[in-house]
């Protein structure tokens, strides 16, 4: 509102002052400035587009020694990528801290990466702490491996109930991987965080539908057993088919189990003893399922009668 008045004003004094421009004010040293370290800013990354490594590390050092938070995490970047030979963690960590003094996120992520690595004095407390941060400046990259660290207590107690929170959060933007945990997390059988099958089904969808095996032999299993969902032997079928294909043996299992049993699927034996020596080893019930269905097949088929 207050710049409508403005150019309202402005305006009103062009109509009221014809032929008279308004000078424009002198640019201010801080304006100037400003510009300058924009402009050294792109230099350094033309530089490092170009392969000039040295070049781009140099620029960006000098920018950030007066306080810049982009040229600083541009610094740690090339130094956490061993883009030159004097490359160390330890600099790129030097270089990252500065810049999230500044509260650059791109740095945050950076020193995460090297925390969770046990990298440059970084550790997984410190990379806990950045995550967080990143979070809460919409970076939604840092949300799962936040997760990850209640998950595994690397960073301190383990919270499986706010990790599933966690990869809740980061399903509902598209990841995948994310969705797959927070399936897992509750369907276990883990009172931590108490089972939820409709919540399971949910996410195991969404990751079998972007294509992860595992989540496609996890979620056919659920649709198989009517878990969170009436049961659906077909759907269950199709996964299995999906999750065998896509190199899962569990999947693998499943698809020979149904097809010797017939179930969503004609019964095939033949299909049923390819799929099971694929799953073969991946558990006792796949090595139990291959036992049967080669004693089956070695049976003798009886002799057809003649007209």
């Amino acid at each position: 509102m207050r710049l409508t008045r403005l150019r309202q004003t402005l305006f009103a004094l062009a109509l009221v002052l014809p032929g008279h421009a308004m000078a424009q004010a002198p640019a201010s040293p801080m304006a100037l400035e400003a510009e300058a370290d924009q402009r050294a800013l792109e230099a350094a990354v033309s530089a490092l587009r170009a392969g000039q490594y040295r070049d781009a590390l140099s620029l960006a050092e000098n920018l950030a020694s007066r306080g810049n938070p982009k040229a600083a995490a541009l610094a740690g970047s090339i130094y956490e990528q061993n883009l030159i030979d004097t490359a160390t963690p330890e600099a790129a960590v030097r270089w990252y801290r500065r810049a999230v003094t500044g509260g650059n996120s791109d740095a945050m992520l950076g020193l995460a990466r090297l925390g969770l690595a046990r990298k440059g004095g970084s550790t997984p407390s410190e990379a806990l702490t950045m995550l967080q941060r990143a979070a809460a400046n919409g970076r939604k990259e840092a949300l799962a491996p936040l997760g990850d660290l209640f998950l595994s207590g690397a960073a301190g107690p383990k919270d499986r109930t706010r990790a599933a929170s966690i990869y809740a959060q980061a399903a509902a933007f598209g990841d995948a991987d994310a969705a797959y945990a927070a399936g897992i997390l509750y369907a276990d059988g883990d009172p931590d965080p108490m089972d939820d099958p409709l919540k399971a089904i949910n996410y195991l969808r969404q990751a079998a539908q972007a294509g992860r095996a595992d989540a496609s032999a996890d979620y056919g299993l659920m649709l198989y057993q009517g878990r969170g969902v009436a049961r659906d032997l077909k759907g269950a079928a199709q996964w299995f088919k999906a999750a065998a294909e896509g190199g899962d043996l569990d999947g693998a299992f499943y698809w020979a189990l149904v097809n010797a049993k017939g179930e969503g699927t004609p019964q095939n034996l033949e299909l049923a003893v390819q799929w099971a020596r694929v799953s073969k080893g991946s558990s006792p019930d796949a090595d139990r399922l291959l036992a049967q269905l080669e004693t089956i097949a070695a049976k003798p088929k009886p002799a057809t009668s003649k007209p």
